[in-house]
């Protein structure tokens, strides 16, 4: 994933710099260090992407740099840097210390035993981020032991660690997570874990060539001889997850962990401006300043027509527009005809589950060429039929190839996995194990129907879990279960509560739309008074925030001003900004 920002003249207040990789078979601090391109795509926050080599040129320029990864900085950038930040810049550092000790108050451990090919410092490994200084903006939002996989281990030398990271068993250490450290007029934060690493482990999980282990407590038996993306999940059944409130008995993923590690990199950024009184312009994720998003999705094993009839009334009553997961053989023309004219989005429900069907590109595609000659046309939306999945990131690339550009596949298939068993409830771009980005969104899913897969006490856990991550709430119902009383009752709840919470119902393809609309957006030019944006495609209603003293909208644990404004395709929009 190479894709960085384009470079304004002057350019934004905000730099980010990923350092090169270096060759194989060598040890790094970070894995998929681009991945950050996409952390920031994602939350809208506008950026100035800078190359290591022009890095002393432009760094007077910019009042924020975020780097990426340990590198051999040449002295005369080093000396550049120090004296940038002394003067009032502020630096995040992700996984890399770059010689610069002084400025980040912090040294590189050595490792603790020689090995051939071993490394000149010594990773953190694999384990559990835990705050220290339990009201700092960067980590104040981390309710729980934050798993993460990889990074560097140093020592402080006067930085101030805001969160240690204790060993993958929970045990406790003394080896810094978050550190900040203040140099001159400026700021140094140094996350010393791998975000991007975790993050893509987390979200897309380990290639799937066998059985998943158990969850202990027997509510996860996922070594059902039936190969699933939640076999390779790796987040743990006993560290990751908590009781439900009001059900001790009954626990599942209630934080999304990837969530999380985003908001800790996004908050030390909003922290270090805000400190350092610098504004920072950002597109928020959703329209009208909607605090977060609900998604209803409806897989049609079975297809039984009068259920099918019930539902789509149902779906009027509840005053929603779902997404229509069509599995072989499907609905009548007349019925297809009826779902497509209630506003719902048709979409493909894959098969390699019933017998004589198997998991290959192959089956997948006449599967999906079937469906376009029902629906009448092409969907941009799959969901796997009892979550199969098989290898890595193989069925990505199908769906790519064949304009599906949104997946569903990533997700629960038992009990004891809903909620966030893969770390978010964002959408997110997946890579190859090269980092190439892959142009199908994912979007996850945590629970299926209430009642039937968990319980309905489930709901509100997870519906306070979205809108405190401003994430997208998605919610499974099989017609097969809504003509149950109780089933059908449930989503009608569902539905008013998060509309109380302020969230609007969007179909997949809707979303689908918006967030690729978004991510056309560009900035023109931004002087901390006026800033001008430009897209190809029409966003209406569009939230622009910036981080500049007033407080319209709160985000992200912090306040922000905001403007709610339609951006026209191909025609600048202009807003003045108060400081």
């Amino acid at each position: 994933m190479s894709a960085t920002a384009p470079t304004l003249h002057p350019p934004l207040p905000l730099g980010v710099c990923v350092f090169p990789e270096i060759g194989p078979n060598r040890a790094r601090t970070t894995s998929y260090p681009h991945y950050i391109h996409e952390v920031l795509q994602h939350a809208g926050v506008f950026y100035t992407g800078v190359e290591l080599n022009k890095l002393d040129l432009v760094l007077d320029s910019l009042k924020i740099l975020v780097t990426v990864g340990e590198t051999d900085l040449h002295e005369k950038v080093k000396h550049k840097l120090a004296d940038w930040v002394k003067a009032g810049g502020a630096w995040i550092s992700v996984a890399g210390v770059c010689g610069m000790d002084e400025v980040l108050g912090a040294s590189l451990q050595k490792p603790d035993m020689w090995s051939w090919g071993g490394a000149a410092f010594k990773s953190l490994g694999e384990g559990y981020l835990v705050k220290n200084e339990t009201e700092h903006p960067a980590v104040a939002h981390v309710k729980r032991p934050l798993h993460t996989f990889g990074g560097v281990t140093v020592i402080s030398r006067g930085a101030k660690v805001l969160a240690r990271v204790d060993d993958k068993h929970g045990r406790q250490t003394d080896r810094p997570g978050v550190l900040e450290h203040v140099a001159g007029k400026g700021r140094a934060i140094l996350i010393a874990a791998d975000i991007t690493g975790t993050l893509v482990r987390i979200q897309q999980g380990i290639c799937v060539t066998r059985d998943g282990v158990p969850a202990p407590d027997g509510s996860g038996p996922v070594n059902d001889s039936v190969l699933k993306a939640d076999d390779g999940c790796v987040l743990d059944w006993e560290l990751d997850r908590d009781s439900v409130p009001g059900m001790s008995n009954f626990r599942c993923y209630l934080e999304p962990a990837a969530d999380v590690w985003r908001e800790v990199f996004l908050r030390s950024i909003f922290h270090a401006a805000r400190e350092q009184n610098v504004a920072l312009p950002i597109l928020w994720l959703y329209p009208r300043k909607l605090p977060a998003l609900a998604h209803m999705s409806h897989d049609t094993d079975g297809n039984e027509p009068e259920k099918a009839h019930r539902l789509v009334a149902l779906l009027d009553e509840a005053k929603i527009k779902a997404t229509w997961c069509v599995i072989l053989p499907g609905y009548e023309p007349s019925l297809i005809s009826k779902i497509k004219s209630a506003g719902h989005e048709l979409a493909t429900h894959y098969d390699a589950m019933t017998e004589g069907t198997i998991f290959s590109e192959k089956e997948f595609d006449e599967q999906r060429r079937e469906l376009v000659a029902m629906f009448g046309e092409k969907p941009v939306t799959n969901k796997n039929h009892y979550t199969r999945w098989e290898g890595d990131v193989e069925f990505f690339e199908w769906c790519a190839a064949r304009g599906i550009q949104m997946d569903q596949s990533k997700g629960a298939s038992k009990t004891g996995e809903a909620g966030y068993n893969f770390g978010t409830c964002h959408l997110y771009f997946p890579v190859t194990f090269r980092g190439r980005k892959i142009d199908v969104l994912e979007m996850c899913l945590p629970t299926q129907d209430l009642h039937v897969f968990a319980p309905v006490e489930l709901f509100e856990a997870l519906l306070a879990t979205v809108k405190r991550h401003h994430g997208i709430f998605h919610q499974l119902y099989h017609p097969a279960h809504t003509s149950k009383p109780e089933v059908g009752e449930s989503l009608l709840m569902v539905a008013r509560r998060a509309r109380e919470e302020g969230m609007e119902w969007w179909t997949a393809k809707q979303i689908n739309q918006w967030e690729r609309a978004r991510r056309d957006v560009k900035v023109e030019s931004f002087d901390g008074t006026t800033l001008s944006l430009k897209s190809s495609e029409t966003l209406t209603d569009a939230t622009i925030l910036v981080l500049n003293g007033k407080i319209d909208m709160e985000a992200w644990g912090f306040g922000f001003e905001a403007f709610v404004q339609t951006i026209e395709a191909g025609k600048p929009t202009r807003m003045q900004v108060q400081r």
